[in-house]
């Protein structure tokens, strides 16, 4: 990593997202960071399988809508690690 990184000085990153799949495509990828924050912040590595699950078109593991709400749900009030 480079210094520039480490020496916790204050950062701003301005992104664009530019999608032609769907309108809702920002809120979903707003929701997936989110969450990828969530796993940082609890010192979780690795493929989030219920967030790939809810918010990816082809997850690793795939379940119906409704399990993987469920699971995303576990996950954020921290009832489920990946």
């Amino acid at each position: 990593m480079s210094p520039e990184l480490t020496s916790n000085v204050p950062l701003t990153l301005d992104v664009k997202l530019s999608v032609e799949d769907s309108p809702n495509s920002g809120g979903v990828i707003i929701d997936a960071i989110r969450c990828m924050k969530l796993a940082l912040d609890r010192k979780i590595g690795g493929i989030l399988t219920s967030i790939s699950a809810f918010t990816m078109k082809s997850p690793p593991i795939q379940y119906t809508d409704t399990e993987a709400k469920k699971m995303v749900e576990e996950f954020i009030v921290g009832r489920r690690e990946r």
